[in-house]
C-alpha cells in the first residue's frame, strides 16, 4: 500500500521519518538474510560448481559475459524496485538483485575456500564484522553530522568508470588485481555509502523504502565483496 501523501524523508514528520528508516533498514537486513540463504543454496544444490565449470570453460569471455548479464539484470531489478506500479514489483526487483549478487559472489567464495584450505569462515566472519562496523560508522557520519554529501557524485562516477575499465582490461591482459585494487574499491564504496545514505535521507519519499533498501543493500554488499577479497588476498 502506498502512502496517499508521501513526504520527502528529510521534510517528513518525525514519526513518519522514523517509520521509513525502520522499514528501509529492516529490508536491508532481510535482503542480507536472503542473500546468505541464496548463496548457501547455490553451493548445496551444486549450481555453484556448475557455474564455476562453465566460466572456466570459456575463460575471459565467460567472465565478461557474466558481467554483462549482471549489469542487464541489475538494470531490470533497479527498474522494478523504483517502480511506482505496485509494491509487489518493487519487492520482486529487490529479490532479483539479491539473487544476482549471490551468483556474483560464487567465484569469490570458491577463492576464499581455496586460500583457507576449506575453512572460508576464517575470512568470511572477520570480513563481515569489519564491513558491518564500517557501514555503521559511515551511516552515523551522515546522520550525526547533517553534512551534505551530494558533492561526492562526480567522484563516484569517475571512480566507477575507471574501476570498470581496469576490471575489463585485466580480464584480457591477464593482470592480477592485488590488494591495492581492493583497497581502492573499499574507499570508493565507502564514498558511495556516504552519498547514497545522504540521498536516501534527503531526496527520497517516505513511501520509497524498497528503493532505498535496494540502493543501500547494493552499496553494502559491494563493500563486503571487496573486504572479503582484500582479506583473502592476504592469505595467498
Amino acid at each position: 500500500m502506498h502512502e496517499s501523501n508521501p513526504f520527502i524523508v528529510a521534510d517528513a514528520p518525525a514519526a513518519d521519518r522514523a517509520a521509513f528508516f525502520r522499514r528501509t533498514y529492516g529490508l536491508v537486513a532481510a535482503a542480507f538474510g536472503a542473500f546468505a540463504i541464496a548463496l548457501f543454496g547455490l553451493f548445496v544444490s551444486g549450481v555453484a560448481e556448475t557455474f564455476m565449470r562453465a566460466i572456466a570453460g570459456v575463460g575471459s569471455w565467460g567472465m565478461l559475459g557474466v558481467m554483462v548479464l549482471f549489469w542487464l539484470g541489475t538494470t531490470a531489478a533497479q527498474s522494478l524496485a523504483f517502480s511506482r506500479a505496485s509494491r509487489l514489483a518493487q519487492y520482486a526487483g529487490l529479490g532479483l538483485y539479491v539473487l544476482l549478487q549471490a551468483i556474483i559472489f560464487v567465484p569469490l567464495i570458491y577463492y576464499t575456500a581455496i586460500v583457507t584450505k576449506g575453512n572460508p569462515g576464517e575470512i568470511l566472519i572477520p570480513a563481515c564484522l569489519a564491513t558491518g562496523a564500517l557501514v555503521v560508522a559511515l551511516t552515523a557520519v551522515v546522520f550525526m553530522t547533517n553534512l551534505d554529501f551530494s558533492f561526492l557524485k562526480v567522484a563516484i562516477v569517475i571512480g566507477s568508470i575507471c574501476a570498470l575499465g581496469i576490471i575489463v582490461v585485466s580480464l584480457f591482459a591477464g593482470w592480477s588485481l592485488g590488494a591495492w585494487f581492493s583497497i581502492a574499491m573499499i574507499v570508493l564504496m565507502a564514498t558511495v555509502i556516504l552519498y547514497q545514505t545522504n540521498e536516501v535521507k534527503n531526496t527520497m519519499e517516505t513511501d520509497q523504502h524498497v528503493a532505498a533498501a535496494f540502493v543501500l543493500f547494493s552499496a553494502f554488499v559491494t563493500l563486503l565483496f571487496y573486504v572479503i577479497r582484500l582479506f583473502a588476498g592476504r592469505r595467498e
